[in-house]
């Protein structure tokens, strides 16, 4: 018999239903992204192996919260907004991974029964819906297209719900046909005008910019950042010089202004009041963590930027405080890494392990390693598909590795480090 002991018993939906309803899970998972996933995925390869040795004969329950069904690689977006065959790659419904079913769905929406496959040891339950408050025993919750809102329990919790930008960056869409219909919107909107102005000279902007610019060489493009080297990362100015090279080799106009309009249509104003020429203007200047829904209780552990104070483990910490059963992973970690897929998913089957060996043995076995001794890097795409890169203060223009990856944005990549 398994030797672990769990506070809740598990109450469960049956197969498909659209009837929301009070849950008791053992692990909620807050978003299914790039860290979320990998928490889910490889919490199930963990358990399934501790309870087939412990021969246990109580399962699991694992609950993932999320109103997109499927993969989004929003790596892949900047070039999804000019290229709808490849954005038909980028969107992956749930149904259509490997390792990736569910014992139990609730959703408002269609899904059929191939998202569904039973499981001896575990229960793993898909709620196509939103977190609405958290807090550090329990949370609630709501379906996609409803109003009622219910109760979940949990033993341990992972907040996963990563970071909003501005549109196209950040999509409403939940679906795959939502998705399609969205990009080709993007796209026709494209199409339809001759000056298209992206504003913010991040790792975004820039790739949005150098993607609009190499899919449509007769349109103009402009670049608005205030800073004449971009990314802002803490980079190395021969990333960032040779990353403006690549952008103003293929004659995107780099334009070293603030705006103070927030009009997505027409001229735009700058704070010192030029008047720039554009038709259609792409916001990439505003992210925001999702944290809105985490409760009076846990705000202590909110930092000024927004972020979650986390330990080595990644539990919530602050102050000589923790919350041992929450944990924050990815874009929300309040941490100096540049943030990215790579990190997210490490940080998910760093957790996973932790959480698997602290429901069998009770004790934590992985944390973090020592940033100080990790290097920063980045990879962006440039105008004309040019691959700019930095890793351990080696630039590189096109590294064989890189382009290879990119070919498809990574996203083969992030499925085999998934397991998908």
């Amino acid at each position: 018999m398994a030797n672990f002991k769990l506070t809740t018993s598990t109450k469960l939906p049956k197969l498909i239903s659209n009837e929301i309803q009070p849950i008791n899970t053992n692990i909620l998972i807050i978003g299914g992204a790039f860290s979320g996933l990998a928490t889910f995925i490889s919490l199930k390869q963990h358990l399934i192996t501790k309870l087939t040795d412990l021969d246990a004969q109580t399962k699991i329950s694992i609950t993932l919260v999320e109103p997109r069904n499927g993969l989004l690689n929003i790596l892949g977006i900047p070039k999804c907004i000019i290229d709808i065959p490849f954005a038909k790659t980028q969107f992956i419904p749930f149904k259509n991974l490997n390792n990736l079913k569910f014992t139990n769905i609730l959703t408002d929406e269609n899904l059929d029964i191939e998202y569904i496959e039973s499981n001896e040891y575990l229960d793993l339950n898909y709620i196509q819906g939103k977190i609405t408050n958290l807090n550090s025993k329990s949370a609630t919750y709501k379906l996609n297209n409803g109003d009622k809102v219910k109760n979940i329990n949990f033993d341990y919790c992972v907040i996963c719900s990563g970071r909003d930008r501005n549109f196209p960056t950040t999509l409403t869409s939940n679906n795959y046909d939502d998705f399609i219909k969205e990009m080709t919107e993007v796209k026709e909107s494209i199409e339809d005008v001759d000056i298209i102005s992206v504003i913010g000279g991040g790792a975004v902007g820039i790739e949005i910019a150098g993607d609009i610019k190499t899919q449509y060489p007769n349109k103009t493009v402009n670049l608005i950042h205030p800073h004449k080297l971009f990314p802002p990362e803490p980079l190395s100015d021969e990333f960032k010089t040779m990353t403006k090279k690549s952008l103003t080799d293929v004659n995107i106009n780099i334009i070293n202004k603030r705006i103070k309009s927030d009009n997505t249509k027409g001229d735009l104003i700058t704070t010192d009041n030029e008047t720039i020429s554009s038709n259609l203007n792409i916001f990439c200047n505003h992210k925001s963590n999702n944290t809105s829904y985490i409760s009076n209780e846990l705000q202590k552990f909110i930092s000024p930027n927004n972020n979650i104070f986390i330990n080595e483990y990644l539990q919530l910490s602050h102050d000589g405080k923790v919350i041992d059963n929450v944990f924050a992973l990815g874009d929300l970690v309040e941490q100096p890494i540049i943030k990215s897929a790579g990190w997210a998913m490490y940080h998910g089957r760093l957790v996973a392990n932790n959480i698997s060996n602290l429901i069998v043995e009770n004790k934590l076995v992985e944390h973090l390693p020592d940033l100080s001794q990790i290097p920063f890097g980045m990879v962006l795409v440039g105008g004309n598909n040019e691959i700019i890169s930095e890793l351990a203060g080696i630039v590189e223009l096109n590294h064989e590795g890189y382009k290879k990856e990119y070919a498809d944005y990574c996203i083969g990549k992030i499925k085999a480090t998934l397991g998908v």
